[in-house]
């Protein structure tokens, strides 16, 4: 059996959508676990008429905890040998967790992990960080053989075994970017992984209705967050596979980190303490030869940020002839 779970928070206007997705996928035995984490809109009566047609569809309630309580609450109801995610936003094309399974009993690997693309109202289109992740077909391949996983931090482009999941006592921690921590662990202490070309899971852009966390990740509390998962994820890697910093090490500095500070384009250094220093204590870590890596504005950024010079950061990151006009407007692109 294959257990999908799928927290719902306040996602009316999608989340049709998604079950309809993931009612048309054909393993021979699936059950669809909706979390209703304490959605305040429409979002529970839509899931409540789809379990009335479809009995795969179970629905669990409980009070708003946030992603990874919803998420935890799915896993431990989840009766399958495969255990797959999806966001009550999103949609998983058809096949996609067919290709999943048909790769796992043919390698015996302990997950698969597949192609994901970007929807909107004006169609798909590749997401621009997998483009070599995803490129051909891996069977029982390694992170440490195929570094350039570490990009690959989403859970819902995968399934599980079951048995993988649970000896290895995985689970969600952190409230807001909870993914990478736990799947990095994964990748890590899988004994093997399957890489789909396919493309496995379409990953919405919110055009009405709230916006996604990763649509408001320039507001000051947003980057604190997303930090602490640099931060965190960090910390599993030095643990686990010290060979990795210097990939993990290079995506974000070329990544998130740079995103907190152009943060400062938008908010006052003080606002931003928390982001900033967390960023920092990640920097400080960075493998010189890293550093030397990347392009030069980033290298003195980086040197900036260390030495505490915030001041100077946000001049380097808000050029004169930008105005505040602008930089709003490039704020509200979502940043994913």
């Amino acid at each position: 059996m294959l257990s999908i779970v799928v927290p719902v928070f306040d996602v009316e206007l999608y989340l049709s959508t998604c079950l309809e997705s993931l009612a048309g996928q054909h393993p021979a035995d699936t059950e669809i676990i909706v979390v209703d984490d304490g959605s305040v809109d429409g979002s529970r009566p839509i899931a409540d008429a789809w379990a009335r047609e479809d009995p795969r569809i179970r629905i669990l309630a409980q009070p708003n905890s946030g992603l990874s309580a919803a998420r935890n609450t799915g896993i431990r109801a989840a009766r399958g040998t495969y255990l797959a995610f999806c966001d009550g936003d999103d949609i998983v094309p058809p096949g996609a967790y067919a290709a999943h399974i048909a790769s796992l009993e043919d390698s015996g690997s302990d997950f698969s992990t597949g192609d994901v693309r970007r929807i909107d109202s004006t169609g798909v289109r590749p997401h621009p960080g997998y483009q070599d992740v995803f490129a051909r077909h891996r069977r029982r391949t390694h992170i440490r053989r195929h570094p350039a996983l570490v990009r690959d931090r989403m859970v819902w482009n995968k399934v599980f075994r079951r048995s993988f999941w649970t000896s290895r006592h995985l689970a969600f921690a952190l409230p807001a970017y909870e993914d990478a921590p736990v799947m990095l662990r994964a990748h890590i202490e899988a004994a093997a992984v399957d890489v789909l070309p396919e493309v496995v899971y379409h990953w919405r852009i919110r055009e009405a209705g709230a916006p996604s966390i990763t649509q408001r990740r320039h507001e000051p509390a947003n980057l604190a967050a997303c930090m602490r998962m640099v931060v965190d994820t960090f910390a599993v890697i030095t643990e686990l596979a010290e060979d990795l910093i210097p990939a993990y090490a290079d995506d974000m500095c070329r990544g998130d980190i740079r995103d907190a500070l152009d943060g400062l384009k938008l908010h006052d250094e003080h606002v931003l303490d928390e982001a900033l220093s967390l960023a920092r204590s990640f920097v400080v870590q960075v493998p010189a030869d890293v550093v030397r890596a990347l392009p030069a504005t980033d290298r003195r950024l980086l040197d900036l940020l260390v030495r505490g010079e915030r001041a100077e950061i946000r001049r380097l990151v808000n050029p004169v002839n930008e105005t505040p006009q602008h930089i709003a407007a490039d704020a509200e692109e979502p940043a994913r």
